[in-house]
């Protein structure tokens, strides 16, 4: 995401967990891909482009909270940053092991139950 936003200034503004993978190099690091570009845009033609929008983009459980509250709101790159910090939250939530089965439902009620 760094590289896309600092050498071709592109916004990918659909941050979410399906769109994140991780792989393995054959000398064993891990890396992770950003995939499904489809909604990205140009930095420079976002700041051309109309300030309103009448449709929002990205998956809206990752969003941030200031494009939820106000969808007429251009998507800046502090969105995307916030999205990541809810895919790693959702994450680290759903995934790490522990006894209590109401965390499982509270992550049903925070993300999915709008």
């Amino acid at each position: 995401h760094a590289r896309a936003y600092e050498l071709a200034e592109v916004l990918h503004r659909d941050i979410s967990a399906g769109n994140i993978l991780f792989y393995k190099t054959a000398d064993g690091v891990i890396r992770g891909l950003l995939i499904d570009w489809d909604l990205c845009k140009i930095i420079r033609k976002l700041e051309k482009e109309s300030r309103r929008q009448d449709w929002r983009t990205g998956t809206w459980q990752f969003m941030s909270g200031l494009r939820l509250k106000n969808p007429a709101k251009p998507h800046e790159l502090s969105d995307d940053l916030e999205s990541f910090v809810h895919v790693l939250t959702y994450n680290l939530v759903l995934y790490r092991p522990m006894g209590n089965a109401a965390v499982s439902s509270n992550v049903d009620i925070v993300f999915d139950n709008y």
